[in-house]
Parts: C-alpha cells; sequence; structure tokens
C-alpha cells in the first residue's frame, strides 16, 4: 500500500519493518501494563529490534537506508498519521478487519475503495490519503463504523482481556518471561497455556461473549477501551474537505460511533475462573 501511494523506497521500508516492535499478542500486552487506552506500552522501538538482526542490517546497508531513518515513523506522513487522518496503517486496520476478519465486505468492495484512493494535501499543507469520489469515500465510513465499534466492543476487549491476564499468570508462575513474548511463536505460548491453564480450552472452544448489566460470577470484563477512528479526505468539485463537512451521511455515522457504547459488563458462560 505504501509503496503504491509514494514509490518511496525508505517510506515502504519503513512500513514494512513498523511493527517489527510488537510482541506476540500484539495489544493484548498493552492489557497486561494496563494500557487499555493507548496501547502503546509494550511495543520496542523498531531500531532495537533492528538492531539485532545481522542480516536487515545488511539489506538496509545495501539500499543505502539508515537506522535513523526509520527512527521515527512521524516523518512518513502516508505511512503513519495522527487519528483521525487516514494513513495506510489506518487504511490497512480497516479493510483487513472488513474483507478478512470479520467478512462484512467482498474483495470488489475493497477494491472499489482502494482504487479511489489517492494522495491529497490536507488543510495543514501536508500530504494524506484520501477519496476522489464522495460516494465512495462514504462508503469506506460504512466500513470505519463497522471496524471501530467491533474494536471498543465487548467481544474483542474480553478475547484481549482473557489474554493479558493468562499472560500476567504465565508470568507469576515462571512460565515464561516478558522477553519470551518477543522471541518465542505463538504456537509455543499457546502450548504453555493449554498445559497450565484449564480454562484456556473453554476459551478455545468459546463462541459468543454474554453481554449483561450487572456483574457476573464468571471471569468477566468491564472497562473503556481505546476509541478507533479515520474521518478522511474526500476531492469534491469545490475542494478537498474532511467528509464530515461535506456529508450528512457520514455526520451521522460519527455521530453514532462517538456514542457507541456496548453492555458494562460481558463473560463467557463456560469461564468461571482463569485456571
Amino acid at each position: 500500500m505504501t509503496w503504491h501511494f509514494t514509490h518511496n523506497k525508505k517510506e515502504t521500508i519503513a512500513a514494512l519493518l513498523h511493527d517489527v516492535g510488537t510482541p506476540c499478542f500484539a495489544h493484548c500486552i498493552d492489557y497486561v501494563f494496563g494500557d487499555y487506552l493507548k496501547q502503546e506500552t509494550s511495543e520496542k522501538k523498531i531500531t532495537d529490534i533492528i538492531k539485532q538482526d545481522k542480516d536487515l542490517l545488511m539489506y538496509l546497508k545495501e539500499d543505502n537506508i539508515s537506522l535513523e531513518d526509520l527512527e521515527s515513523l512521524k516523518n512518513y506522513p502516508i505511512l503513519e498519521n495522527k487519528s483521525p487522518k487516514l494513513c495506510t496503517d489506518r487504511l490497512d486496520g480497516v479493510l483487513h478487519t472488513c474483507y478478512i476478519w470479520l467478512h462484512t465486505n467482498s474483495l470488489e468492495e475493497i477494491m472499489k475503495i482502494y482504487n479511489n484512493l489517492d494522495v491529497l494535501t490536507n488543510e495543514w499543507g501536508n500530504k494524506e490519503i484520501g477519496f476522489n469520489n464522495l460516494k465512495v469515500a462514504e462508503e469506506f465510513v460504512s466500513l470505519v463504523y463497522t471496524y471501530a465499534k467491533e474494536l471498543q466492543g465487548n467481544t474483542d476487549k474480553y478475547i484481549m482481556k482473557y489474554i493479558s491476564e493468562i499472560v500476567k499468570l504465565s508470568f507469576e508462575k515462571r512460565l515464561l518471561s516478558l522477553e519470551d513474548l518477543y522471541t518465542k511463536k505463538e504456537s509455543d505460548l499457546v502450548k504453555i497455556f493449554s498445559n497450565n491453564f484449564s480454562s484456556w480450552e473453554y476459551f478455545n472452544k468459546a463462541s459468543n461473549v454474554i453481554g449483561v448489566t450487572e456483574q457476573p460470577d464468571n471471569f468477566y470484563i468491564s472497562f473503556n477501551t481505546k476509541k478507533r477512528n479515520t474521518i478522511p479526505l474526500v476531492n469534491t468539485s469545490d475542494s478537498i474537505a474532511r467528509i464530515i463537512n461535506v456529508s450528512n451521511y457520514s455526520r451521522k455515522i460519527y455521530s453514532e460511533l462517538e456514542n457507541y457504547q456496548d453492555t458494562e459488563f460481558a463473560y463467557v458462560k463456560t469461564i468461571k475462573r482463569l485456571y
């Protein structure tokens, strides 16, 4: 995606490597540290990871890319941009969630959205990807709603909280260390969980999370998490503007998203406790 929009080698390599500091189970590990809202605690610096890999260092040298070039992703606004601006990292999250994870949209619908995107100039005079057609941009907004609502919902929160609590217990029992999350395979860690926590089998087989208004006796969740949102630019016949400023439909969608709140408590019927 980043190469498609920039044809810039450094920004594309930064895109390729931008998540190398993420531990196994990704943002679940932020929950281990109680970071529900920002979800930034567990990620190591990209350069700290690359320094440990001789092959990567060799490839970067061949491409005349320094570690300093990868030090700050804010230098690459097409790849990484502050929310709610659209960037390839955020675009990837929305499109893949709706197509691969939730199956709410077909590949043809995803392609229609992707093919309408272009590099525009935003209200601050900076480059940012956005849409060339208002109707297509509105279709993307509906995907944003699906994506953001799912990641603020109790199913996602329960899964992440359960895994984070199992990881914490594994630390306490000295079954694994924090460093293991950056070096071991997910399958190896899952084997540890399966062998040591009886609830893992129930978690693995669970098909739904039950939302309720009163605190249940089972292992449950009840907290607020990071709100994810994207308000793209759109190139209208008059100007380049945020879609929220030119689309009544989008204003309604973003208002609903802002006010969305899942039930206060949620649990899985078969999981009474973690172990």
